[in-house]
């Protein structure tokens, strides 16, 4: 049986909930659909995490500069990144359930969870249901590129996203691209502790910027 909205949007991120809210406040009939994270990219692996996790590290560098301030801190400053991580998670677990309830709790949205694909330029499949509308907008998220590098599936590595997870400080962590995502993570860590090499094939850093 087919389900009939006037609009429908495949993606929670940073323009999808607020055009969802937008159409059904126009009395549009509206589907949104999430797949796994809401908030998408930008709450769940982007801006909001590794912003929370640069505050810690700064936390970190203020304390062991903390004498250039004037501030006499005694002992050893230590991280715990189990405790960064949880504090990070619980960021991230505001947003997202401020997302996810925001939608929900709004008149004329129908938040619809799964994965959609296309069965014609009308319809669209979320497990078995089959949904269908005038107006459909995709908003799907970004994933990182992983880069055809020889012995690379050979070995443990991480990812922008994957990042996210580490819960334990690295000895040594090499950074493989130079770019504003990349650099972010080098300074981050090396304010943690870690020893930090970047890798960047191009002439010099952040090479898409002016230089």
């Amino acid at each position: 049986m087919t389900e009939y909205f006037d609009a429908i949007v495949i993606g929670t991120g940073q323009a999808g909930p607020a055009l969802a809210v937008r159409l059904a406040g126009s009395g549009h009939k509206t589907a949104i659909i999430e797949r796994k994270r809401f908030g998408g990219t930008c709450v769940n692996v982007g801006c909001i995490p590794t912003k929370t996790l640069i505050a810690s590290a700064r936390a970190a560098w203020v304390a062991r500069n903390a004498a250039a301030y004037g501030v006499a801190i005694d002992g050893t400053v230590r991280i715990e990144m189990s405790k960064v991580k949880a504090r990070k998670d619980q960021v991230v677990a505001q947003s997202t359930n401020g997302v996810e309830s925001w939608l929900r709790g709004t008149p004329n949205v129908t938040v619809i969870e799964g994965h959609a694909s296309f069965e014609s330029s009308r319809v669209v499949r979320v497990g078995d249901r089959q949904l269908t509308a005038p107006r459909i907008f995709i908003n799907t998220g970004g994933r990182p590129t992983v880069p055809a590098i020889e012995g690379l599936a050979e070995i443990d590595y991480l990812t922008s996203s994957s990042m996210m997870e580490v819960d334990f400080l690295p000895e040594h962590l090499i950074v493989i691209g130079g770019s504003y995502i990349g650099l972010e993570f080098a300074q981050m860590y090396r304010r943690f502790g870690s020893r930090v090499t970047v890798v960047e094939m191009t002439p010099r850093l952040i090479a898409r910027e002016d230089e």
